[in-house]
């Protein structure tokens, strides 16, 4: 066992579950909002999941097998699956979101501003997170006390991929968030389906490079979007728009 593997684990862990705190607490404390809309956001990506990820567990082994039985090119047949695990999780997480803001918020009395859905979608990219967390307290809890030879190959600088990446998925939810979200508050399905095929596009391409060029190509397509993620949640600060002439919490 080595000393350094522990502490980076320990480091990542705490950090995955912090940054999302960190910056719903900022999120709070700027807009003077609840922190109920962050707790809403993880309680409805959580129940999204409920459904989606057991449906993506149980069908994509046959699913993989029908394609690259149909398609003789396995690239093909690798890009078709692909695509269609992503727009899987596009169609169910931002639709799931688009039924929180057009049903659940109105009957809750929960406005469609800006600010809250950038609490939100901290909420929703930040349960996400600390599940990964969860799931490196499992590996580090593995590494301690199993004796197989692929833990104990593990260095420092492995858990780190988990944490840049979470870095990078979270502006991401964000992003999202707030697209659908000024899709029911403005009355644009356009903006919907742009959440959509985003949602799509990063996920197929995750499972696509992950498998034709390895692990650095993945994450510099991520890192691409993550920036756009980030430059769109700049351009849509509650500061910059009003609803009617109103501030969007008016």
């Amino acid at each position: 066992m080595d000393p350094a593997v522990v502490v980076s684990f320990f480091t990542i862990i705490l950090l995955e579950l912090g940054f999302p705190l960190l910056v719903a607490w900022f999120l709070v404390r700027r807009y003077h909002i609840s922190w109920t809309l962050f707790l809403y956001g993880a309680l409805f990506f959580i129940l999204v999941q409920i459904v989606h990820s057991p449906l993506v567990l149980f069908t994509q082994a046959p699913l993989s097998e029908a394609l690259y039985a149909a398609i003789p090119n396995r690239t093909l047949a690798l890009a078709v699956f692909a695509i269609i695990l992503g727009l899987l999780a596009g169609l169910f997480e931002e639709i799931g979101r688009y039924l929180v803001f057009s049903r659940f918020f109105p009957s809750r009395n929960i406005a469609t501003s800006r600010e809250h859905g950038l609490l939100f979608g901290a909420g929703w990219g930040g349960v996400e997170s600390m599940m990964i967390a969860g799931l490196l307290a499992l590996t580090l809890v593995a590494y301690l006390f199993s004796a197989s030879p692929v833990l104990a190959s593990l260095t420092p600088f492995d858990p780190l991929v988990s944490l840049l990446e979470r870095l990078m998925v979270f502006p991401l939810q964000i992003a999202f968030t707030l697209l659908v979200l000024l899709s029911v508050a403005l009355g644009r399905p356009l903006l919907l389906g742009l959440a959509i095929l985003w949602h799509t596009e990063i996920d197929a391409l995750a499972v696509f490079l992950g498998v034709t060029s390895g692990i650095a190509v993945t994450e510099a397509m991520v890192a691409v979007n993550a920036a756009l993620a980030l430059i769109y949640i700049w351009y849509q600060r509650p500061e910059r728009h009003v609803f009617g002439g109103k501030s969007p919490a008016d």
